[in-house]
C-alpha cells in the first residue's frame, strides 16, 4: 500500500508540475489560479513521495517542498498592485534556487537509482530551458511570444522525468516484492 501511495504521489507531483509551467505559457488570473492550484498539488505529492524515499531523496523533496511553499507566496504576493512584484521576484528565485539543489539531491537517491536520476536529467533540462524563456521575456514585442514557445518545450519535457521518476519507484516496489518473497521462501 505504501509503495502504490509513492506511485501515485508522482502523478500529482507531475500534474502540478504541469500546472506550474502552464503560468509560463498562458497570462492573466486564471494562470495565476492555475498556478496556486499546481503548487497545492506539487505539494500533496512530493509529502507522499517523500516517505518512500532515502535519507538523500527525503532531503531533495524537503528543498523542493519548501520552493513549492515559497512559490506559492510569491503567487499571491505578484496580486499586489505595483510593489508586488518585487518580493514576488525575490521569493521565486529563491524557489527555483531551492528547486535546483533539491533536484540535484534528488537525482543522488539510491532508492530512484539510474531511471530516476535520467527522469531528473530531463527536470533539471526542463529548468534551463525556463531559465532561456525568462530571458526571452526581456525582449520587446517578440519577447513575450518566444518566451510562451519555449516554456511550451519545457511543458512537454517535463512528464518525461516524472515519468522516468515514477518507473524507478516501481522497479524499486518490484525489487524489493522478489527480495521479500525469496526471504519467505528461504525461511
Amino acid at each position: 500500500m505504501k509503495n502504490t501511495k509513492s506511485i501515485t504521489s508522482v502523478t500529482f507531483i507531475l500534474v502540478g508540475n504541469m500546472l506550474l509551467t502552464y503560468n509560463s505559457i498562458g497570462d492573466g488570473w486564471t494562470a495565476s489560479l492555475t498556478t496556486i492550484f499546481g503548487y497545492i498539488l506539487f505539494f500533496v505529492g512530493l509529502s507522499r513521495l517523500k516517505s518512500a524515499l532515502d535519507e538523500t531523496g527525503q532531503n531533495g523533496v524537503s528543498k523542493l517542498i519548501w520552493a513549492a511553499i515559497l512559490g506559492i507566496i510569491a503567487t499571491l504576493f505578484s496580486y499586489i498592485p505595483l510593489v508586488g512584484g518585487i518580493p514576488a521576484g525575490i521569493l521565486n528565485l529563491i524557489a527555483f534556487i531551492l528547486q535546483l539543489v533539491g533536484l540535484f539531491k534528488l537525482k543522488n537517491s539510491r532508492t530512484l537509482g539510474e531511471t530516476g536520476a535520467s527522469g531528473v536529467n530531463y527536470l533539471l533540462f526542463a529548468m534551463v530551458i525556463m531559465i532561456v524563456a525568462g530571458l526571452f521575456n526581456i525582449i520587446p514585442f517578440a519577447g513575450a511570444s518566444l518566451k510562451s514557445f519555449i516554456a511550451f518545450i519545457a511543458f512537454i519535457i517535463i512528464p518525461f522525468g516524472w515519468i522516468k521518476i515514477q518507473e524507478a519507484i516501481i522497479e524499486n516496489k518490484t525489487t524489493n516484492n522478489i527480495s521479500e518473497s525469496k526471504t519467505k521462501q528461504s525461511s
